[in-house]
Order: structure tokens, then C-alpha cells, then sequence
């Protein structure tokens, strides 16, 4: 019984070794790379010559590609051999891919790859995550610099992701060969990329270098991924009128899986996943509406591994682009220290869902009053009807500074220019670009202006700290309608709810300027927007009750008329009765005095006091 015990668990414990272990190669010796292993890509570039070597076949410059599915990755080994008969330069070169994430090598590929030639002549190892390349191993340079180039090369990578990359030269010239294998560079752990689907060759030749590219003694041996990661829905995107465009993290099963869509979408009556199983096509019988926010729920979504998509619902809507009064500037921080990065947010106040695509942040020239459309807000960017958006240069660190919850949306800007700590003239704008009579038409809309000031603050140490608007509804250029965020908060609310949102204005408007404009008014200065609905305004010495009232733009400015004229010499007492801000606040100051203003002339003003001695 033992015995049999025995056998039975190393058998089971040989099955998942197996199935888990990747072990291929390929010499060519069949004169075929179509089967055994089936390789695919730019087939009409490379041939099998005479000698069973995959050589380079191209008739002009190119860079040319074939892959074949390889999953090795822990304890793995990646042998092959290369032969270039050309001198090595930046277009003339040789890249072997051991670890990629799909077939498409030429693309932006998440993997691995050995770089055989540059401007360097080396062999280097490579990171590569999308469209961003890093030297992981740097080889020795000009040790490639011959022609032809013929090497064996190894890649070794352990099971922790330790990288290590070994070279064996065959050549006449002294110098370029190399008894056995020499390691090249400094063995590295980079766990960046996890996993892997093919491996692949790719060569970069010139009109003279079609033909100069050779592969050959191809052997992969390692264990799979262990992918234990689940898939993440990374985007979604509704295409007009009735279909949604899903992405996900990594190749998806969708075999068991089941999409719906709220407010009347139901069910896809179709759905079209992408060659690398990361992009799905859904198509309704119902069209989106706009304005309407869907709500779209996958379930059952799985990724290779079997490993269940954890984010299983994400919001939706026809997108417009904004106009004047969609977004208000709704807090800023514009002096920081201790490394604390400025940021500021805007409110979508709108019921649309608006696309920020072609809009803007600036700051007026102080001087000038222009700016200059350069900080844009990131491609893609969505904004939910009201609902909040940060942007900052470290949305990383913001979020730590500010403990911020898990729904702040904070996102990372492409460009940044440091605010002024005191004041500003700061605006978000959106460029509006249309065709009209078959010619381009571009306009700058101001969305909002907010011209800040410190002074606004309502903490007297104000680094770090975070002007918050009041009621996102009311003007933005109103002193009173914004304060520092509170303490709670650790002075700050970037991309979510402010602390101060809709506080109770308990402070009343008070008086800033008075002043007599012969011959017969009177300008009055408030601190904030006023009401004047049930204002009255009287001044004794027989001027009497006004008779005309002018209310300047700003709502905080009154020009006052009297059908008496004001005389030189005389102290006047104005009487302003049922002055309130919007909140109902009233002036709590009701008479003041004020007469007509006359230059100084001598003998007008006399030296009365003086103290000349202060020594104590």
C-alpha cells in the first residue's frame, strides 16, 4: 500500500512538473519555419537557406519580424545563435526577443530581449514595457565590432529574476572569439514584465542588408509563469451610437462570461475580441443617449490563468466637450514646501459627461493679461457629471500628503508650471475646433478664471494649505466665497468633496471705499457681491434720498446719483440702509462720512507735534 501510495504522488508530482515545464528548439533542419514550430509574422522577409539557418530575406530596408509561442520564464535558459554579415550600427542590428508578451514583436511588446549590434557594437539585455526601453545588462562595447558577426548566445533567469546574459564569439580576427562562454555585464533581478507568450527574432537592415541576417541552434527550456495575478479592466470606451470598446490588463477568457448595461441598454447582441484576447467589442440593439451615465458590469471574466477580474462594474456616457459654465476651479494650492506638489481641481457643475480632450490650464502673464494653451489636461480624460478631478505633477504624492480616500480622482499632468505663492490669474480653457465653409476654425473658450490671492486664506501659515471653494455655484471671483481647507483634512481635499463645501457665510459685507464724484455721486466699494433689492441710500446737509443707482460688473461696486450737487468744504453723512451679501448678511456699518476731496494748498496744513528725542 505504500509502495502504491508512493507511486501515485510522484506521478502526480511528475504531471504538474510537466505540464508546467516549456521545452522546445528549433535547428531549421526540416527547411521550414511554418511547422514544428510554427513561427508567424513578416514570413515574406526571411527564408530557410541551403544550410538550414532562418536568414534575412528582405529586398529593402526594413525591420522584420517572426514569432513563435514560448511561455518559458522561471528557470529558464534561452540559447540561440546569430550571424550578421555586415558591420553593426543604429540600422544595422539584430534583437532576439526570449521573453514578449505577444506576437507582434515590432509593436509595443511587454518583455525581454538581447540586442545584437548598435552604435556601441554590444550585446546588451533589454527591458521593454510598451514604448519604453531599458538596458538592464550593458554589455561590453565594441565587442561586436567585426564583420561578419557570429555569436552563441545565453540567457539565464532564475526563479527570484535574476537575469544573466552570456556570450561565445566565433571569429578569425584576433580578439573576436572567445573559447567558451563569457559572461557579459553584471547579472541583474528585474521582475517588471511577469509571464510570457512568445519569443521571437527581429533584424533592422538597410537597402545593402537584406540578406545579411542569420538565426540558428534555437533552444527554450523553463517553467511557466505562475500567474496567480487576477486581469484588470483598464478601459472603457463607448463608440457612437450603440457600441463599448473594453481593454483589459492581459489576455482575457470569455467563454463563460456576461456583459449588461442599466437605463434600458440590456445585453450585447454581439461581442468581437481582439487577436491578443485584451480588447472586446460590444454591440447593443439600443443606442446611448446623451447625458446619461450607464453603469456596464462584466462578470465572469477571466484571464488565461483562470484568475477572476476583480473590477467588475465601470461608468459610461456619450462625452461633449465643454462650454462657459460646465467647469468651475474649485480648489487650488499654489504655495507648498516640504516637497509637497501644487495641484488644482476642477467640478464638472454640468449634467453632461464631458471629454477634456483640446482643453487647457494657464496662467495670465501679470503684465500682459496672455497666456499660452501648453499644460494640457491628459488625452482620454473624463469627467462625470458632477463629479471632481486633481491634477498635479506627483498625484502620488499628493495623495500621501493628503491621506486622500480611494474615490479622490487625482491624475498626473503632462506639463507643469509652478504657481505664484501670493497671487495669480489662473484659468482652465478649452480649444474649440470646428470646420466652417470647409475652413478650420479654432476658438479659446474660457471654462473659468480664478484670480487667487493669499490674502483669501483664512490660516496665517499658509504652506501646504489648500483654498477651497465655498459653493461651487456661486461666482468664482468672490473673495468670501472660498477659505482655506480645514484642518481635519490635513488642509487639503484634492479630487473629492471640499471640507468647506457650502460652509454658512456668517460674515457680513463691509464697506472697502467711499468717495464723492462731483457734482452729484457717490461711489461705494462692498467687500463682497451685495444684494440691493431693498437698499436705500440718503446724505443730510439738504442732498437728500438717491435718485439714480448704477451696479458695476463686478456686483461689488455702487455708483450712487442725487439731484443735489455736492459743495466744496462740507462734511456730508451718508445713510446706507438694507445692504446684505447673498447669504443675508447685512452691512453691519450704517453711516459714514465723506465730503468733496481738494489738493493741498499752502498754509493749509501746519507742523502741530513733533517728537524728536525717543531715547529711553
Amino acid at each position: 500500500m505504500k509502495k502504491i501510495l508512493l507511486f501515485l504522488c510522484l506521478f502526480i508530482s511528475f504531471s504538474i512538473f510537466s505540464q508546467n515545464l516549456v521545452q522546445w528548439s528549433d535547428d531549421f533542419s526540416d527547411g521550414d519555419f511554418t511547422k514544428n514550430p510554427t513561427w508567424s509574422g513578416m514570413s515574406e522577409n526571411f527564408i530557410v537557406n541551403e544550410d538550414s539557418q532562418l536568414q534575412s530575406n528582405a529586398s529593402t530596408t526594413s525591420k522584420s519580424y517572426l514569432s513563435t509561442p514560448s511561455e518559458a520564464f522561471e528557470d529558464a535558459v534561452w540559447e540561440f545563435w546569430v550571424r550578421i554579415n555586415y558591420t553593426t550600427s543604429s540600422s544595422n542590428y539584430a534583437m532576439v526577443y526570449i521573453i514578449a508578451d505577444r506576437a507582434d514583436i515590432s509593436s509595443d511588446v511587454n518583455g525581454y530581449y538581447v540586442q545584437i549590434g548598435n552604435t556601441a557594437d554590444e550585446i546588451s539585455l533589454y527591458r521593454q514595457q510598451g514604448n519604453s526601453r531599458t538596458k538592464i545588462i550593458d554589455g561590453v562595447d565594441k565587442s561586436v565590432d567585426t564583420n561578419p558577426v557570429i555569436v552563441n548566445i545565453r540567457v539565464t533567469r532564475s526563479k527570484d529574476g535574476t537575469f544573466s546574459l552570456f556570450r561565445k564569439r566565433q571569429s578569425d580576427v584576433v580578439g573576436f572569439s572567445d573559447a567558451d562562454f563569457v559572461q557579459e555585464g553584471e547579472s541583474v533581478i528585474d521582475n517588471e514584465v511577469q509571464g510570457s507568450k512568445y519569443f521571437g527574432v527581429l533584424f533592422s537592415n538597410s537597402s545593402t542588408t537584406g540578406k545579411a541576417y542569420l538565426f540558428d541552434d534555437i533552444f527554450v527550456k523553463g517553467e511557466k509563469f505562475a500567474d496567480v495575478i487576477p486581469p484588470e479592466w483598464t478601459d472603457l470606451q463607448l463608440v457612437e451610437p450603440n457600441q463599448l470598446v473594453l481593454t483589459f490588463s492581459e489576455a482575457v477568457d470569455i467563454s463563460s462570461a456576461s456583459f449588461h448595461v442599466d437605463n434600458g441598454i440590456g445585453n450585447p447582441v454581439s461581442s468581437m475580441l481582439s487577436e491578443d484576447g485584451m480588447t472586446l467589442r460590444l454591440t447593443f440593439a439600443k443606442d446611448f443617449e446623451k447625458g446619461v451615465i450607464y453603469t456596464v458590469e462584466a462578470l465572469n471574466v477571466k484571464d488565461l490563468a483562470g484568475n477572476p477580474l476583480t473590477n467588475t462594474q465601470k461608468q459610461i456616457g456619450k462625452y461633449e466637450f465643454p462650454k462657459a459654465g460646465d467647469i468651475v476651479i474649485n480648489e487650488i494650492l499654489f504655495e507648498t514646501a516640504n516637497g509637497v506638489p501644487e495641484y488644482f481641481e476642477i467640478y464638472n457643475v454640468s449634467d453632461k459627461i464631458l471629454l477634456l480632450d483640446n482643453s487647457y490650464f494657464a496662467v495670465r502673464s501679470p503684465s500682459t493679461g496672455l497666456f499660452s494653451l501648453n499644460n494640457a489636461f491628459p488625452a482620454n480624460t473624463i469627467l462625470l457629471a458632477k463629479s471632481y478631478l486633481a491634477l498635479s505633477s506627483d498625484p502620488d504624492l499628493v495623495k500621501e500628503h493628503f491621506d486622500v480616500p480611494s474615490s479622490a480622482n487625482i491624475l498626473k499632468a503632462n506639463r507643469w508650471s509652478a504657481l505664484n505663492n501670493t497671487s495669480a490669474r489662473f484659468l482652465i480653457a478649452h480649444l474649440d475646433i470646428r470646420t466652417e465653409n470647409g475652413l478650420t476654425v479654432r476658438d479659446t473658450v474660457i471654462l473659468d478664471e480664478l484670480h487667487y490671492n493669499v490674502k483669501w486664506h483664512s490660516e496665517l501659515s499658509t504652506a501646504n494649505v489648500a483654498l477651497e471653494r465655498i459653493n461651487p455655484k456661486n461666482r468664482t471671483q468672490i473673495p468670501t466665497n472660498w477659505y482655506s481647507a480645514a484642518p481635519e483634512v490635513n488642509f487639503g481635499t484634492p479630487g473629492y468633496e471640499n471640507s468647506r463645501y457650502m460652509m454658512p457665510d456668517t460674515i457680513p459685507p463691509v464697506l472697502t471705499g467711499l468717495a464723492i464724484i462731483e457734482p452729484n455721486k457717490i461711489v461705494l466699494n462692498f467687500s463682497e457681491i451685495i444684494d440691493i433689492s431693498t437698499a436705500t441710500f440718503s446724505v443730510d446737509q439738504g442732498i437728500g434720498n438717491s435718485t439714480g443707482l448704477t451696479v458695476l460688473a463686478d456686483e461689488m461696486t455702487l455708483i450712487i446719483s442725487f439731484d443735489n450737487d455736492f459743495e466744496k468744504g462740507k462734511i456730508y453723512t451718508i445713510n446706507i440702509l438694507n445692504i446684505k451679501d447673498l447669504a443675508g448678511n447685512p452691512l453691519v456699518k450704517n453711516t459714514y462720512q465723506t465730503g468733496v476731496l481738494e489738493p493741498a494748498e499752502k498754509d493749509d496744513l501746519v507742523i502741530n507735534e513733533i517728537l524728536f528725542d525717543n531715547y529711553c
